[in-house]
């Protein structure tokens, strides 16, 4: 098990993790965190190794908290969510969730991770694949440049490295969680109500919530008119 950074965390930055989870066994598939920078793509760290699904969830509490509550994305497939239901347990800020309305009842449900199917494999893959060849992403670790080498899409249309992907895997969840690192619901809103900063946004329109549009009258602050002369 090993952690590698070549990124140490800016205030300039926000962070992404993709997660793929194993059993844990010392043989078989490994574990994976792989943390982007939003702004730049550039791969900062990598964590791999062998790790029970639960420890797992420890390992991705310390690597998003250092890297400024990453927004972190797991996938929720078999051993996935025990990793899940741990980093809710711990309180991780930041845990990607897919709201879905419910066809039957009209009553909208949250899922916590990433399900990874035969519809959404392809496409988060071809996501990857396109942000690769357009330069969106530098990827410093070579052992990752070598799972994508190996990645391959067969007769069939499955999809799968030789002879582990787990590197690839947790890239591609991170990469789509570049879309949604600044999504209203992941950005953490300033407890600063009433005060010079929050007037300030204000008068400027640089406040995130619509709702703190003060009305005058029929004009809102940052919407009020100059009279014509």
């Amino acid at each position: 098990m090993s952690l590698t950074v070549w990124q140490y965390p800016n205030g300039e930055s926000s962070y992404v993790m993709g997660v793929d989870t194993a059993e844990g066994l010392g043989h078989g598939d490994y574990s994976c965190i792989q943390v982007l920078d939003v702004r730049t793509g550039e791969q900062a760290a990598i964590w791999h190794g062998h790790i029970p699904p639960d420890e797992l969830a420890h390992e991705c509490e310390r690597v998003g908290l250092f890297y400024r509550d990453a927004l972190c994305c797991v996938e929720s497939n078999n051993h996935g969510l025990t990793t899940i239901t741990v980093l809710r347990q711990l309180g991780y800020p930041r845990l990607f969730r897919k709201r879905a309305l419910n066809q039957v009842t009209t009553k909208i449900s949250q899922e916590y991770g990433w399900k990874t199917t035969r519809t959404s494999k392809p496409l988060m893959i071809d996501d990857l694949s396109m942000a690769l060849r357009s330069g969106e992403l530098t990827i410093y670790d070579l052992n990752t440049v070598k799972e994508l080498r190996t990645f391959v899409r067969n007769e069939r249309g499955s999809m799968s490295g030789s002879p582990f992907d787990d590197r690839v895997m947790a890239l591609a969840l991170a990469n789509q969680m570049r879309k949604f690192a600044f999504a209203p619901e992941y950005v953490e809103q300033p407890d600063d109500y009433w005060t010079v900063d929050w007037f300030r946004r204000l008068a400027t329109g640089e406040s995130n919530d619509p709702a703190d549009a003060m009305r005058i009258g029929s004009n809102t602050v940052r919407g009020t008119p100059r009279l014509g002369l």
